[in-house]
């Protein structure tokens, strides 16, 4: 057979390529020898027995790819130049450097993780600590605490200083008082603050620093509504300040399902831990109560002639804590309290079995802020005594009392507070024994619900997730939380006619109306709980023009009361 003739320089050209393919093949074989393990005498029997086999393999899949990418062709041919000790210490040094790169990244990675989850040296590693313990108690209550402010500084109204900044000495001390007070009864709190102005960064970092570890913040600035002045076809739009008072439902409502108790009051109120604390052991003992009801009573409409009848399902899914606002006298000699009291008398004396004992109200439980003073305030002490606080917009006149339960260690006795009473069916109304029953006013006949300088207005609120749901979604005529459909108001958007009272919570939460919810308030008269159910007015300014009642006094007369209809009978 005649083969083609090949010059010279093709010649060459195939010796070369078949020396490459002899090296490769050398370096294939010298590579498996080295790293293919010597069976140990006792497994020899599990290894493969074709090691020639697994070698060609491997030679001919390096072959191939060499004669098809020339780049892989020309890398071989450099490496195999390299004498093997240099190519070994090459590939020594370049697993090392991988090796560095990973522990470096994953040290750095621990060292953010560490930073995260510790507190910052600006914080108080007692905090922390009192925190971790706190969320570690079994089945503890999760809070949700809204605060509701309209100035950032102070107008010179209801005597306040012209220019005074509200934040600073009004509205942060009593939030981080409120929170430290709550995390004391083992709440784990968070803060939501709603305000009508811009909430500079400096200052939101102010709250965050004074914040006890572990409390989460959020807020929202500049959250006074456009609404229409009047009617919504001839009316105009303009920035309306009393409806900041309903923004918090949106928040509430945004996060019903992630706490246990929403908490939304005005930022010059002190809500202290102990009167959470009471109001859910009181919740908790109304619901108890309210599933061991009857549904419905034979007779009767709520009392029988000496003995309360028992409290139906209807009635008692009404019946939540109340409070009332007390403050510190700031002047007695220009603003003093009501010296001479309505006809009934005032007694202290409490006997449980163990002889009459003097008692009053503890004031060290609810009034007292570490807060830069309003005018005239400088002088409040710590612990005010107990006949310096004063209670207004409300008297004995506005009280009735009942025996709830004979089946409870927590609620026996209790005041029944002003607000419900319209548009509610006979067999929902809760009956008590009021306070001019017995002609003490003479011809005066009992209050309606809804008479606003007897209500006691709370300036805010407090209720459970499971209150909230049944209030909005049975109980209230209109709706509590968004969205507001079902107001029922005609010519008005959504905002409505309604007041900052209606919307903060006390007239449609415990009043009787098209919109409300006749939810009705009671006060525990046991006297080791009865402070529970005060809350600090902390800018003392509703002592110029109103007539107030010593918040002793008012402790005494509804202890009279309970005498006598525990005594006497109805």
């Amino acid at each position: 057979m005649d083969y083609p003739a090949i010059s010279r320089r093709q010649r060459v050209e195939k010796r070369a390529e078949q020396c490459v393919e002899q090296h490769i093949e050398q370096h294939v074989e010298q590579h498996v020898e080295q790293h293919v393990e010597q069976p140990k005498p006792s497994v020899s029997s599990t290894l493969p027995s074709d090691i020639n086999g697994l070698r060609s393999i491997i030679s001919s899949t390096l072959v191939k790819i060499a004669s098809r990418v020339p780049m892989v062709k020309k890398v071989q041919e450099l490496i195999l130049r390299v004498p093997p000790r240099v190519r070994c210490v090459f590939v020594f040094f370049w697993f090392a450097w991988k090796v560095v790169l990973l522990v470096f990244f994953l040290v750095l990675l621990a060292k953010q993780q560490q930073e995260a989850e510790s507190p910052s040296s600006s914080l108080n590693m007692s905090q922390a600590s009192n925190y971790t313990s706190n969320i570690n108690q079994k089945n503890a209550t999760t809070v949700l605490y809204i605060v509701t402010s309209l100035l950032e500084i102070n107008e010179g109204s209801r005597m306040t200083i012209e220019g005074q900044d509200r934040f600073l000495y009004q509205l942060l001390p009593v939030m981080i008082n409120t929170v430290e007070s709550m995390m004391s009864q083992n709440f784990d709190v968070d803060l939501f603050l709603v305000c009508g102005y811009s909430l500079r960064p400096e200052r939101e970092e102010i709250i965050r620093t004074r914040l006890p570890y572990g409390v989460g913040f959020q807020f929202w600035d500049d959250a006074i509504p456009l609404a229409y002045t009047g009617s919504n076809i001839s009316g105009k739009i303009q920035i309306f300040n009393g409806a900041l008072s309903r923004q918090h439902r949106f928040v509430v409502g945004d996060k019903l399902e992630y706490y246990d108790m929403f908490i939304a009051f005005e930022d010059d109120m002190f809500v202290h831990g102990h009167a959470v604390h009471h109001y859910l052991q009181l919740s908790l003992e109304i619901e108890r109560l309210r599933m061991l009801a009857p549904e419905n009573l034979t007779k009767g409409k709520g009392y029988e002639s000496k003995n309360f009848l028992p409290m139906t399902k209807r009635q008692l899914e009404r019946v939540v804590p109340g409070f009332m606002r007390v403050e510190v006298i700031v002047n007695e000699t220009n603003r003093g309290a009501q010296k001479h009291v309505d006809s009934i008398p005032i007694d202290h004396e409490f006997d449980y079995g163990e002889g009459a004992i003097h008692r009053d109200i503890d004031p060290s439980i609810c009034c007292h802020v570490y807060m830069e003073p309003n005018e005239g305030t400088g002088n409040i002490p710590e612990i005010p005594p107990a006949d310096h606080l004063i209670v207004w917009e409300t008297n004995i006149k506005a009280f009735s009392l009942r025996l709830l339960t004979k089946k409870s260690d927590v609620l026996d006795w209790v005041v029944l507070m002003q607000g419900p009473g319209k548009l509610l069916t006979e067999d929902e109304k809760i009956g008590g024994f009021w306070s001019g029953r017995h002609g003490s006013f003479k011809k005066e006949k009992k209050p309606s619900g809804g008479e606003p300088f007897l209500l006691a207005q709370q300036g805010g609120w407090m209720a459970t997730k499971e209150q909230l749901i049944r209030m909005n979604n049975k109980l209230c005529r209109g709706n509590f939380l968004p969205p507001f459909n079902k107001m029922g108001i005609s010519d008005y958007d959504d905002l409505g006619p309604h007041t900052v009272e209606f919307w903060s919570g006390s007239y449609q939460f415990f009043t009787g109306g098209r919109n409300h919810c006749n939810m009705q308030r009671i006060i525990s008269m046991n006297p080791d709980h009865f402070s529970n159910h005060l809350l600090y007015h902390t800018a003392n300014n509703k002592q110029k023009e109103i007539r107030m009642v010593r918040m002793n006094d008012l402790f005494g007369q509804l202890n009279h009361l309970r005498k006598i209809v525990e005594h006497d009978g109805l």
